[in-house]
């Protein structure tokens, strides 16, 4: 499987506008170019990947909306099953898969799976092990992963060393917010995120958006 990181990036390093904020408040320096190859990307995946965390402080669709194509599969790792009730990943009834430990309640996987689209993967004792997830993926036929996550699925991929490619789009915006979410933040991990040397393979100018895609530094 290859799995690509998708992100924003302001001037200043900073993945938000403000501490806590939503990453939606970039979409608005998008404009319709980049809005529509960027979900032009969303079609070219089988399935597309955000932590519950982004789930509860956005609300994403993660369809194709502005370009045409199929919608991916939605992959959420979540620890505790804590997912809005009227989240869209849960109420729209496209397919959604939601990654939980092995012994999450009975209570909490019934609530989730009432739902239209909804199937359970259990990926770990006690919490979502990313690796066994991503095994668990290609085993149900996923050739190609894009996530969209925050800092800390970020910083718990690249700790596991399962990304292989990084798209950053470059905002145009100086946020000057020194305490907003950077590219990557442990969370509750405690594995580091070794050094390692990426190509930058590509590099466009999509809508007055710096579009700058990078392969892992062992890429032919």
């Amino acid at each position: 499987m290859k799995i690509t990181a998708f992100s924003e990036l302001t001037i200043d390093g900073r993945m938000t506008v403000t501490p806590g904020g939503s990453s939606k408040a970039l979409f608005g320096y998008y404009g319709d170019e980049m809005r529509a190859w960027f979900h032009s990307q969303r079609a070219c995946h089988d399935a597309i990947m955000v932590g519950a965390g982004t789930v509860r402080a956005d609300d994403p669709e993660l369809t194709v909306r502005h370009a045409p194509g199929r919608n991916p599969i939605r992959v959420i790792p979540t620890n505790n099953g804590a997912i809005p009730d009227g989240a869209h990943v849960l109420t729209d009834g496209h397919p959604t898969w939601f990654a939980v430990p092995d012994d999450l309640s009975d209570a909490v996987r019934e609530r989730l799976r009432r739902h239209e689209g909804i199937a359970l993967i259990d990926a770990g004792p006690g919490q979502v092990d990313l690796t066994r997830l991503v095994a668990a993926l290609e085993w149900r036929g996923v050739q190609s992963l894009m996530v969209e996550g925050g800092s800390r699925l970020l910083h718990a991929l690249f700790a596991a060393g399962l990304i292989d490619r990084i798209v950053i789009k470059h905002i145009p915006v100086l946020t000057g917010a020194v305490d907003a979410a950077p590219y990557l933040a442990r969370g509750n991990s405690a594995i580091d995120v070794p050094q390692s040397r990426w190509h930058l393979v590509e590099w466009r100018l999509i809508g007055g958006v710096g579009v700058a895609i990078y392969e892992r530094g062992d890429a032919p």
